[in-house]
């Protein structure tokens, strides 16, 4: 069979219809809960957060070099992370490795591995800034999570990354390992630009929704099958 490329399709037949952040992801006020959290993953008050997996676009080993030069605390959530048994002879494994390795090396760094729905959005509101070092992404939904719970967000213009970031991002070269570091440093030690970006990523999230995506969905339809739903 023929292969259809997508830069074959002409563009007046592709819809693009944008993913949101799920309702639960929002500022929170709960101080007794916030504290929980803290002590129950032994974490600083103040610390970066990544959430994510480790896969060769996530760009971690490259992350995980940059906090080498210092001790801000990193706090890291995803599942692959903490994953005891890794075939390194795995080429896809690759960066899962290097991470692991470089982890073990830094004690700033805080691997938490898989952490529940509630606590995942406790964190978020605990971090004083969200990075996300992604040099390819489909869509890069937990940048809309972080901005929604009002975190600040660093991440860089690679993919699909500025179309649902727009301007409420501090941007950074995803390629250079300085100006991931100079972007983390420069948000940790700005109180008035943390909360100018947060402000506007609270706002940038609100373009984005569960029922928008349903209703342009079903829109497609409709123009599809003639209108008849």
């Amino acid at each position: 069979k023929d292969i259809i490329k997508f830069t074959d399709i002409p563009g007046e037949k592709i819809s693009v219809i944008h993913l949101a952040a799920g309702e639960e992801f929002k500022p929170s006020n709960n101080e007794l809960k916030k504290k929980k959290v803290l002590r129950k993953y032994h974490l600083p008050e103040k610390f970066v957060l990544y959430v994510g997996d480790v896969t060769w676009n996530k760009n971690i080993p490259r992350l995980l070099h940059a906090f080498n030069n210092t001790d801000i605390p990193l706090v890291m959530v995803g599942k692959a992370l903490t994953q005891e048994q890794v075939d390194s002879s795995n080429v896809w494994n690759k960066d899962l490795v290097e991470a692991q390795r470089l982890i073990a090396a830094n004690k700033h760094v805080h691997a938490l591995g898989f952490v529940e729905s509630d606590d995942l959005v406790t964190l978020i509101n605990l971090a004083t800034v969200f990075v996300f070092p992604s040099i390819y992404e489909g869509f890069g939904l937990p940048i809309l999570e972080a901005m929604q719970c009002g975190t600040p967000v660093i991440t860089t213009k690679e993919s699909s990354i500025p179309e649902v970031a727009g301007d409420a991002a501090y941007y950074v070269d995803g390629y250079d390992g300085q100006s991931i570091l100079d972007g983390v440093t420069t948000l940790m030690h700005n109180e008035k630009l943390r909360k100018k970006f947060s402000r506007a990523g609270i706002k940038q999230a609100g373009n984005f929704s569960w029922r928008k995506t349903a209703k342009e969905t079903i829109d497609v339809y409709k123009q599809v099958i003639g209108g008849s739903l």
